[in-house]
């Protein structure tokens, strides 16, 4: 009834906890700084989910500005049904960096974000063990390692997750380090 300009800025009034986390719905529509004002990266917090219509109606585009989306340090969250798209990191995870957190994302696409000098042009997973399920990781770019993602003491469980067309150095798909346990249950690299 009464929506938020941007995603930040919804992010910045309200108030979750672990017994009231908050989901912030986004409509189908481009999320970006040109059509909606959108800055870049959103930042997570704790008990904060992102929900959007569907992977193809509802895109947050950096337009190649900023990092797409950043995660430290946060508990209790989930992203869905949206394409992460057009970030740009200058060091890793241009699409997504996410640090000692383990977040759920289902039904997400993340395509066309570039890591220039480092790691994880698609994602940088950095002591964290997601769960990703029906993921599409397609067409991220890094000059080193991880193409579509770049993992480092992570132990992510991947289901449903296709993970193709991405360039690196070294892993053009995926670049693993110190990460021992991940499971991989129907994945396409």
């Amino acid at each position: 009834g009464s929506p938020f300009q941007t995603v930040n800025h919804a992010m910045g009034m309200i108030a979750p906890s672990d017994e009231n986390p908050l989901t912030i719905y986004l409509l189908e529509g481009v999320y970006s700084p040109s059509t909606t004002g959108d800055t870049f990266p959103i930042v997570m917090i704790s008990n904060v989910n992102l929900a959007g219509d569907s992977q193809d109606t509802t895109t947050l585009d950096a337009q190649q500005i900023l990092r797409v989306i950043t995660m430290e340090s946060c508990d209790n969250n989930r992203i869905s049904d949206l394409t992460v798209t057009g970030g740009l990191a200058y060091i890793s995870g241009g699409g997504m960096y996410i640090e000692s957190s383990n977040p759920t994302l289902t039904h997400v696409t993340i395509s066309g974000n570039i890591a220039q000098t480092r790691k994880g042009g698609g994602m940088n997973l950095m002591e964290s063990n997601p769960t990703l399920t029906h993921v599409t990781i397609a067409n991220n770019i890094t000059e080193a390692f991880g193409g579509g993602i770049n993992m480092y003491e992570s132990n992510p469980i991947f289901t449903n997750v296709m993970i193709t067309g991405n360039t690196a150095l070294l892993g053009g798909g995926m670049y693993i380090g110190g990460s021992y346990n991940l499971t991989l249950t129907h994945v396409t690299i």
